[in-house]
Formats: structure tokens, C-alpha cells, sequence
């Protein structure tokens, strides 16, 4: 009855019933690894740079990203310091099997899963000058037997339109698989027709960096010089085959799995240099050349339709 009372009350000072307020609800990412509506609420933010590993089972793209990552947790790299990160216990599963926690006799990597959904790595960076602004960076490692697909089948390759709203995409070539006599063919002709495939479904954007990749170059030099000499040939082959088609073309070596004193890596450029390569902000050239693509389908996803909207506004506001 005193309640009533103290309501009543209420409603005769104001005029109008008191209303309660509606407790607001934040959405919080899981931490793991991110899904397309995660990846695109970071997009929505700010400018997002997405690097997509492509590659063959077992060529490295996993390993990659754990090496990325393990360098950042150490200090500075790659003229970059660690600002956060949407997805820490994703990157901290895939790094279990090199840590001495997981019980293992070797280093090793978990092979990346075939999923029906693109999952991604996220990483916010900061400059090591006291200025730097932050920067947002996205990481896709596809499976290689997604990329299997791809090859084999415009159709399936039709199917990854996320590639488009790319910035830079890594195509890894197997070191291993080049220093075997056996498999060094297979291994160029897989990398090979992985990058055709997405180029012949229109998945690369014009101002795309497509980087070919030579992974676990410290096996290939073990090999002796027909291996080198291989590798050598393979690039060659590559830029024949390529530059006409992706002008951005770029190739790199790192390690298998590099460390920060290791002598391959500061003679052959390594990690450091080519991470900074793959998130280099690309210059807003060519617009008026490219302008007028034809509009994604109405049916993708909404992170596949960012970068062609962020184009057009840029377009727009010449």
C-alpha cells in the first residue's frame, strides 16, 4: 500500500508516470577467432587492413600467423608495438602446439579447419614513434582444402567473395614441398593455380598487393643449390605468368619458423619485412581508372560489400 502511495505520488509531481530506464546492453566479442559479423563490426569503426593467406595444406599460413603473433608478444616488430587485440584466445590456440606447455618433442602448428565460415585474426598496432596512430589489421588463413576447392572449381572460387574487400593477399608457397625432388613441381603448380583460379573468378581487386610467398626457405637451402636453383625458376616462372594480370605483384622468403635471431631472416628480409609489406597502406591511386565496378550481389555478406562501398564513397568525395 506504501507503494502505491509513493507511485501515486510520483505520477502527480511530473504529470505522467515515471519511466524506467532500459538496461543497455553492450555486445562483447567472444575473444576467439572472429567470425564474418565480428570482422564487420571492426570494419564499421575504422579502416580496416585484411591480409587473406592462401596456400596448399601444410604450406605455412597457420604458422604464419602464430609467428606473428609470438613476435609481437616479445616487443616491438616490424616497426609496430601490440595496441590489442579483438581475438587473443584465438591467436593463443593456434600458438599451444610451439610452447613447451603443450607437452610436444617439436614446435608445431595446428592445421587451419575447413569451415563453412571465414574466420579471422585481429590485431590492433601502434607505430614505435611516440605519435603513431593505431592501426586495425584483419588476418584470414583459408584452409588449404578450401583453396583445394577453389582451384579445381570456378564455381567453389566464385564462392569466397570476401577476397574482394582484400587489401593484400599472400599466396605461400610449400619450401618443403620445393626442396623435395619428388613434390617440387606439384608444389609450384598448386600455388600457381590457386592464384589463377582467383583471378579468373574476378576475386582480386585492382588495387589488391598480391604476394607470392616462398615459406620454410630454410629447407630449401638446406636442399643444396638444384633447390635454390628451383625456387629461382619458380619465381621467374610466376612473374611470366602473373605481372600482367596483378600489377601489384611481389615476392617474398621467410622461414619456416623464423625467431628473432635468426640469421635466414636478416639476410633473406624474413618476417619483419615482409609483414610490413603485406600491411602497407596502398596509395589512393588510379580511382577514376577503376571506377564504375559493377555493385556486389544483393545476396553477399555484408563484410564482402565493404570495400566496394568504401571505394565509392572515396570516389564520391574527390
Amino acid at each position: 500500500m506504501a507503494d502505491a502511495v509513493v507511485a501515486d505520488a510520483k505520477v502527480e509531481a511530473t504529470g505522467s508516470p515515471v519511466e524506467e530506464t532500459e538496461p543497455e546492453f553492450i555486445d562483447l566479442f567472444s575473444g576467439t577467432v572472429l567470425g564474418a559479423t565480428d570482422a564487420e563490426a571492426i570494419t564499421l569503426r575504422s579502416r580496416t587492413h585484411l591480409v587473406v593467406f592462401a596456400g596448399a595444406e601444410g604450406s605455412g599460413k597457420t604458422t604464419v600467423l602464430a609467428s606473428i603473433y609470438e613476435r609481437l608478444n616479445q616487443g616491438p616488430f616490424a616497426g609496430f608495438r601490440f595496441a590489442g587485440s579483438r581475438s587473443l584466445p584465438g591467436f593463443e590456440e593456434i600458438c599451444h602446439l610451439n610452447r613447451l606447455a603443450s607437452g610436444g618433442v617439436q614446435p608445431d602448428t595446428q592445421r587451419t579447419r575447413l569451415t563453412d565460415e571465414t574466420k579471422y585474426y585481429h590485431l590492433v598496432l601502434r607505430g614505435t614513434e611516440p605519435s603513431a596512430a593505431r592501426r586495425d589489421v584483419l588476418l584470414s588463413a583459408m584452409s588449404g582444402e578450401l583453396f583445394r576447392m577453389a582451384k579445381d572449381s570456378l564455381e567453389d572460387a566464385e564462392r569466397l567473395t570476401f577476397l574482394r574487400r582484400a587489401d593484400t593477399i599472400v599466396v605461400l608457397v610449400d619450401g618443403e614441398r620445393l626442396a623435395a625432388v619428388a613434390q617440387r613441381t606439384s608444389a609450384q603448380a598448386d600455388a600457381a593455380d590457386i592464384l589463377e583460379s582467383l583471378l579468373d573468378a574476378k576475386l582480386v581487386s585492382p588495387n589488391c598487393q598480391v604476394e607470392i610467398v616462398f615459406s620454410k626457405l630454410d629447407r630449401i637451402t638446406a636442399a643444396g643449390k638444384a633447390a635454390l636453383e628451383f625456387l629461382s625458376k619458380t619465381q621467374e616462372k610466376f612473374e611470366g605468368k602473373f605481372r600482367a594480370r596483378v600489377p601489384n605483384l611481389a615476392f617474398k622468403k621467410i622461414a619456416a619458423r623464423p625467431a628473432p635471431s635468426s640469421e635466414q631472416e636478416n639476410s633473406d628480409g624474413g618476417l619483419a619485412e615482409a609483414f610490413v609489406s603485406w600491411t602497407r597502406v596502398a596509395p589512393p591511386a588510379s580511382l577514376d581508372k577503376h571506377h564504375g565496378g559493377p555493385a556486389p550481389a544483393r545476396d553477399e555478406r555484408e563484410f564482402s560489400k565493404f570495400g566496394w562501398r568504401h571505394f565509392e564513397r572515396t570516389w564520391r568525395d574527390r
